[in-house]
């Protein structure tokens, strides 16, 4: 799968870890990282002796993507350090992602998850009631049923180019958490509507995915959205008084960037900021 990792966020990672900021530090090195049943996961920190409990972002890769991969990655490190939180990176087996539809059939994903969830919060120095679940095409996918299956195990998703499969479920779990969905209008990969692949299998699609998550949110069309050539534009779907959900829309394809993920953090999980001058935000 593609991403985009803009060169600020790239520069970003270079300052952020300099002089004067303490440098990511590697909580689950080596090969293998952290292991628990049915597979491992990376854990970044932010500081090597954090004051307090940490928030989280926990990421879930991409098809053909790993933990390692994303553990790695400059524009990802650049946002945990930046948010100071820590980066939990599950690996997905087959690099890929067992959910429901999918193609994988390598284990229980909703389990695995669980126990890295309780592995985190049993070794190191994180807050378990302030973990964001985000992540990229199929791995937006995972993210989409762990909204629907766990989610009172998280704080907020924000999932990326990637929502439900067929069979779509029937209903979800509540309360209804926060998620914030972000797809590009140009996708072809993943498109807004799903598409069928070889096999059998089918994506789903996004607006029916949203509906099912929370059958009261407003429903709009890709007409509704005023999307400029750089701009997110970014539709709230929530009753008055309920967790954020939003729909934003950008026009390129099957990309992902990190301001995306960041913007949902200062959304759903608090923490103000001036927002990265290439993120102009059309409601």
């Amino acid at each position: 799968m593609i991403s985009r990792w803009p060169l600020w966020l790239v520069l970003a990672g270079l300052v952020l870890a300099g002089p004067g900021r303490a440098d990511p530090v590697e909580a689950c090195p080596g090969e293998q990282g952290c292991q628990v049943e049915g597979g491992h996961y990376r854990l970044v920190l932010p500081d090597a002796a954090p004051a307090a409990p940490l928030a989280a972002l926990m990421y879930f890769h991409g098809w053909q993507g790993s933990a390692e991969e994303t553990a790695a990655d400059p524009g990802l490190r650049a946002l945990a350090t930046r948010l100071g939180v820590a980066l939990i990176a599950p690996d997905g087996a087959g690099r890929t992602w067992s959910y429901p539809g999918s193609p994988g059939r390598h284990r229980d994903e909703f389990a695995f998850v669980g126990r890295v969830l309780d592995d985190v919060a049993a070794r190191f120095p994180i807050d378990p009631r302030r973990i964001m679940a985000s992540g990229f095409s199929q791995g937006g996918s995972m993210v989409w049923y762990l909204a629907c299956r766990m989610p009172e195990r998280f704080r907020a998703f924000a999932p990326v180019a990637g929502a439900f499969w067929e069979p779509l479920p029937a209903s979800c779990a509540g309360p209804r958490p926060a998620l914030i969905h972000t797809h590009g209008t140009a996708d072809a990969t993943v498109p807004l509507a799903g598409r069928a692949l070889r096999g059998g299998y089918r994506q789903g699609d996004v607006f029916r995915s949203l509906a099912i998550l929370d059958p009261q949110a407003r429903a709009v069309a890709v007409a509704d959205f005023a999307t400029g050539p750089d701009a997110l534009a970014c539709l709230p779907l929530n009753a008055a008084g309920t967790a954020p959900l939003e729909l934003c829309l950008h026009p390129g394809g099957h990309v992902v960037d990190p301001a995306w993920i960041e913007r949902a953090w200062r959304l759903t999980m608090g923490g103000e900021g001036p927002r990265p001058d290439h993120l102009s935000v059309k409601r």
